[in-house]
């Protein structure tokens, strides 16, 4: 017998808050790239953590006219959704900061920097509570006593912090650190934090908006594969037992035996097979079914859905494969034209174009989907790989390679699975092209694959990102 985890009632006033007021010192200068490995100025002096708000310290900056900064404080937008969640934006400036001048001098990288600012959640009632944390635009950050470094900088909202908190008030210190690359260099070089606290039941959460699936082209699955990302919320393990359909049209089941763990808090993909059911459906959906690893007892979780995307054959097509990695990855696949395989040897095998895409961009995207649109008829197989995530934030080099490589290993599967009549795919032939994050791609393969590559074409890439 399956037991679906209790859902309380909400009382009122609300059970978890932010505060209004928050304190912030900065701007300090930072490199692109450089928050990862450090680079606080701060730490020279025990880190922000040590220090009290003092209206009348200053400390050495680049950026600031005389050479120094102090603090200031600033007033947070909250807003509750119901009494179980609770929101902050904090959007940060520097007004005193002269950044036309800084930027006269030394262009976009000047709204490259760095900061802090401090506030505080509160728990509300007599009890402790285990509370999901969303922090998006954040990278690192504390709260109380405990450092968390990997906040969410891009804001995906796929892997929260899930915090047990006792009642009362808790700081949090932030890490402000502004990537011109992802925020821009137009304007005033502002810093936009969004925070969410939610009081959660506990049990197991399928991430909402994380399913991926592939394509349905001409009533088949183009791929396989695809995945679900589950957040742990308990104090204990968790193990997933089973996947199982709800509805006839799809077939889903886990595609690695069971139990899938996960620990306390952490968040998990978890890939499973998908075949085509009977009927027709424009949706999959699916119970995930569970157990604490210190409890018998089996919950199931609610009903986890995502509608399936059509396309037509000559279009390109989402594919689904298993990065080295261990989770499911997709790229977009292009075969090539009926036009641009008229009166082709049957055993001939033709190149796969790489088109790499900068930061900041899905590659099912209108704009990656439809750039080869004036070029229909070419000769080759065009593939555009995810990178793993839209920003590759490895600048396509270790997993971003990996993946590239994994999606073009899946184009055999692609030919066998849609019954492909025409010419094969030849791997070891490759033309690559991007632009500017795939543009330094480019260049990264390049200088790595020679062997490979036939032609490149990099737009607005650079070699690295020193240079």
């Amino acid at each position: 017998m399956f037991t679906q985890r209790p859902i309380h009632p909400c009382p009122s006033p609300a059970l978890i808050s932010f505060s209004e007021t928050w304190q912030l010192l900065g701007p300090f200068q930072i490199g692109t790239r450089e928050a990862t490995w450090g680079a606080d100025p701060l730490e020279l002096i025990g880190g922000f953590r040590s220090l009290v708000y003092d209206e009348s310290a200053r400390f050495p900056s680049s950026l600031a006219v005389n050479g120094t900064v102090g603090w200031s404080t600033f007033t947070a937008d909250l807003s509750h959704s119901n009494c179980k969640n609770a929101k902050a934006n904090l959007l940060v400036s520097f007004e005193n900061t002269d950044w036309r001048s800084l930027q006269l001098v030394y262009g976009w990288a000047a709204l490259q920097y760095q900061g802090w600012a401090r506030g505080n959640v509160t728990v509300h009632g007599d009890q402790q509570k285990t509370i999901v944390l969303y922090t998006d635009q954040v990278l690192e950050f504390w709260i109380d006593d405990a450092n968390y470094f990997g906040g969410d900088l891009y804001a995906y909202r796929r892997a929260p912090l899930v915090l047990h908190l006792e009642p009362g008030h808790h700081q949090i210190d932030i890490r402000i650190v502004r990537d011109v690359r992802a925020m821009g260099g137009v304007g005033e070089p502002t810093v936009s934090i969004g925070l969410e606290a939610k009081v959660s039941e506990g049990g197991l959460k399928p991430v909402e908006g994380s399913i991926l699936l592939p394509d349905v082209v001409e009533g088949k699955l183009v791929s396989s594969l695809g995945s679900v990302i589950l957040r742990n919320e308990e104090d204990y393990w968790i193990d997933v037992l089973s996947l199982e359909s709800v509805n006839v049209g799809f077939n889903v089941a886990m595609k690695d035996k069971p139990p899938f763990r996960l620990a306390p808090g952490q968040s998990r993909s978890l890939p499973f097979d998908i075949t085509l059911g009977h009927g027709s459906a424009e949706e999959v959906s699916f119970e995930i079914t569970y157990k604490l690893n210190h409890s018998p007892r089996v919950f199931r979780t609610s009903r986890a859905r995502r509608s399936v995307q059509l396309r037509e054959a000559d279009e390109p097509q989402k594919i689904t494969y298993l990065h080295p990695g261990g989770v499911v990855s997709y790229a977009m696949l292009r075969s090539p034209s009926e036009k641009a395989t008229r009166h082709t040897d049957p055993d001939t095998s033709f190149a796969v174009l790489i088109a790499l895409h900068g930061a900041g961009v899905n590659v099912d995207s209108n704009l990656m989907r439809n750039s080869f649109r004036d070029a229909p008829d070419l000769k080759a197989w065009i593939l555009f790989p995810s990178g793993m995530t839209s920003w590759s934030g490895d600048d396509w080099h270790r997993w971003g390679i990996a993946d590239l490589e994994a999606a073009i290993a899946a184009i055999p599967e692609w030919i066998k699975t849609m019954g492909w009549n025409g010419p094969n795919v030849d791997a070891d032939q490759r033309l690559v092209t991007g632009h500017s994050n795939g543009g330094q791609g480019t260049w990264y393969f390049l200088t790595h694959s020679l062997d490979k590559v036939i032609g490149a074409a990099p737009v607005s890439g650079y070699s690295s990102i020193q240079g």
